[in-house]
């Protein structure tokens, strides 16, 4: 993956960075193939889970639990499943089996700790944004520092997912920036460009 340095960043006026985690600071190919041979026996619903993610892609809920809520019952609707069984494989094994796929198998990007110590000691403040909870268990999976980030956020946590509009400005208004000071980082245009572009904030693509 690419190997940014600061020299790479426009940050001429930017008084905040918004770090996308997947594919970004980390290279996360055949992430889903190592998912599914972690549990195959549920492969179906590691496949209708990816699924109904691109279904809700870009829609807010408002909160975290009318988030999760709708996403369960697609799940338990499509698996032809109780509700709390989803519920339960998705938190009890979906995103444990994700951090011991990535503790694994993955690392961060070599220059993710420099780069985030030289924005610091240049005042910009750092958060990181992430489809998926459990940002900071996935840091550490990772081998990166949860606290080299100022901020962490979680876009089920803000009521949806990416590219959606509303928890990008969530986000500006958390960090106290307004967008023309802001810079997101990320591997896709459809979700992390296309949300910092419609509030206004600069993107960088790696």
């Amino acid at each position: 993956m690419k190997q940014l340095t600061i020299q790479d960043l426009p940050l001429e006026g930017i008084k905040a960075i918004v770090f996308d985690l997947d594919g970004t600071l980390y290279d996360n190919k055949y992430l889903p193939l190592r998912l599914i041979f972690g549990d195959i026996k549920n492969a179906r619903l590691l496949a209708s889970e990816r699924n109904i993610r691109r279904m809700l892609k870009g829609l807010n809920f408002g909160n975290p639990d009318a988030f999760y809520n709708n996403m369960f019952e697609h799940i338990a609707r499509r698996q032809n499943m109780p509700f709390m069984d989803a519920r339960d494989w998705y938190f009890g094994k979906y995103m444990p089996l994700m951090i011991n796929v990535l503790k694994k198998h993955y690392h961060a990007g070599e220059f993710a700790e420099p780069l985030l110590k030289q924005l610091r000691g240049k005042g910009i403040v750092t958060a990181v944004f992430s489809d998926y909870r459990n940002v900071e268990d996935k840091l550490n999976a990772l081998g990166l520092d949860p606290d080299l980030f100022d901020y962490h956020f979680a876009a089920p946590d803000l009521g949806g997912l990416k590219p959606n509009k509303q928890l990008f400005l969530n986000i500006l208004k958390e960090l106290g920036v307004d967008a023309q000071q802001a810079l997101m980082i990320g591997d896709r245009e459809d979700t992390d460009g296309a949300g910092a572009r419609n509030v206004g904030m600069k993107f960088l693509k790696v």
